[in-house]
């Protein structure tokens, strides 16, 4: 096994014969069976083991095990104690993702810290195999089907080229020790089920499913290059980008010979599932304004492409108001909007100022016009599209739009010839409480 991982090692220039390499070291089969392979191949290895406290006193005897293994072996050890579920409820995650990301946001932070030139992780041909069907069932296209790369940033995962059978008979051969998770054997856990139930049915149609699935990898490998290639062309075709989003061309891309997979292939790495794409694909002809959300993106039918873009919150939270309130100067001019700050007449704001997005039916008083105009034929007006009229703000006095934030005040409450005290108004951050426009000079009132 150690010759294989070496050859798999220099095939896929894993690692340098030099530098550090970080081990990440659980206590298990998998991981110890790394450590030794690595360190029998003279590479320089410092050991990093996490603590989630998932499992109680378990947990605590595999610190103790790691800790024991690498003062045995002089190898250094980094531990870092986590509260998953603390994390998991914060973030709205489940355990396994919540320990994921710390996982790897520490290694990060470690590797930096101690100048290695990669994280060995120990996931193996088995895991390979438990991953490229999981995905499948997901339904992630080639990019899943691809399963774990090799290589990942920093991140390299040398055993790929062993099964969990071929560790466990080589630390059995070397007499070595590891620790078993108890909860790999329960099948709460998504990847549990996979192992334990879906792929012992499987192999009893196809006993060498794991290697069939792993084979397929390759083959997958090989299509998704020949896929990048074309998506690159593709793009230089159909997507600008514009104001840090981008814009596809509808028309372009439904000459694309299959647009729906084009637009998978585009949207995909914005989190956007193949139902989405299909169901965006679908509205291209219909009227615009369907809106499509991942976690982190948007995707936005408009009249003639496609708009992404990337989500500030997920709903994202009205901003507070900054009012200052004091006596007009005589010689003070004021302009009639601006994207930071307007200026009213402070004894026509009536009731408390709040804000929020504009709603179908809300009118207004553009300042220089005596009617009431709609806003969304303002909006219209200002040649917005379907994201930037969501993104905009009305605020109001009372039940009254006094202004379209960045773009325009309303008549009734603008500064006029007999103005004598001047509201200032800004919008900031969410997390402010709305201020009252009776609301008194503040000492750090700012000057017009």
């Amino acid at each position: 096994m150690k010759q294989t991982v070496h050859a798999y090692i220099e095939k896929n220039s894993l690692l340098r014969p030099d530098g550090k390499v970080i081990v990440a070291l659980s206590g298990g089969a998998d991981s110890v069976a790394l450590l030794h392979i690595l360190l029998s191949l003279h590479y320089e290895c410092v050991a990093a083991h996490c603590n989630f406290h998932l499992r109680g006193e378990e947990s605590e005897r595999d610190e103790q095990f790691v800790r024991s293994l690498c003062r045995e072996w002089r190898v250094p050890l980094h531990v870092r104690q986590f509260d998953t579920e603390a994390y998991a409820r914060t973030n709205r995650l489940s355990i396994e993702m919540a320990a994921r990301d710390l996982r790897y946001a520490w290694f990060k932070e470690l590797a930096a810290q101690v100048q290695a030139q990669a994280v060995a992780v120990a996931h193996h041909a088995d895991d390979q195999a438990e991953t490229v069907l999981m995905n499948l069932v997901r339904g992630t296209g080639l990019r899943g089907m691809c399963g774990m790369p090799v290589r990942n940033g920093l991140v390299v995962r040398p055993l790929l080229c062993c099964t969990r059978q071929g560790i466990e008979d080589y630390l059995r051969t070397k007499q070595i020790p590891f620790v078993t998770d108890s909860t790999n054997t329960q099948t709460d856990y998504k990847r549990n089920k996979f192992r334990h139930i879906i792929l012992p049915a499987l192999e009893q149609i196809n006993p060498g499913i794991r290697q069939t699935l792993a084979g397929e990898r390759d083959h997958f490998a090989g299509y998704r290059q020949i896929v990048q290639a074309y998506m690159e062309q593709a793009a230089a075709r159909i997507v600008r980008e514009k104001d840090g989003r981008l814009h596809i061309d509808t028309a372009c891309l439904l000459r694309e010979p299959a647009p729906e997979t084009v637009l998978y292939e585009l949207l995909s790495p914005y989190g956007f599932n193949a139902t989405q794409t299909g169901q965006l694909h679908a509205a291209l002809e219909g009227t615009p304004g369907k809106r499509f959300e991942s976690a982190t993106h948007y995707a936005i039918k408009d009249r003639t492409e496609i708009i992404i873009g990337r989500r500030t919150d997920g709903g994202q939270a009205a901003p507070g108001i900054d009012i200052s309130i004091r006596p007009r100067r005589a010689t003070e001019q004021f302009p009639a909007a601006d994207a930071e700050v307007a200026f009213f007449d402070a004894d026509k704001l009536r009731g408390p100022l709040s804000v929020r997005h504009w709603q179908a039916g809300d009118v207004f008083r553009p300042i220089g016009l005596k009617g009431k105009k709609k806003i969304s034929d303002f909006f219209t007006d200002c040649k917005l599209d379907v994201q930037q009229k969501q993104a905009v703000w009305l605020v109001l006095s009372g039940a009254e739009v006094a202004w379209v934030a960045g773009h325009r005040i309303d008549e009734r409450f603008k500064v006029g010839a007999g103005t004598t005290r001047v509201a200032e108004v800004r919008l900031v951050p969410s997390g402010g409480s709305p201020a009252r426009p009776d609301a008194k000079p503040q000492a750090n009132s700012k000057e017009a």
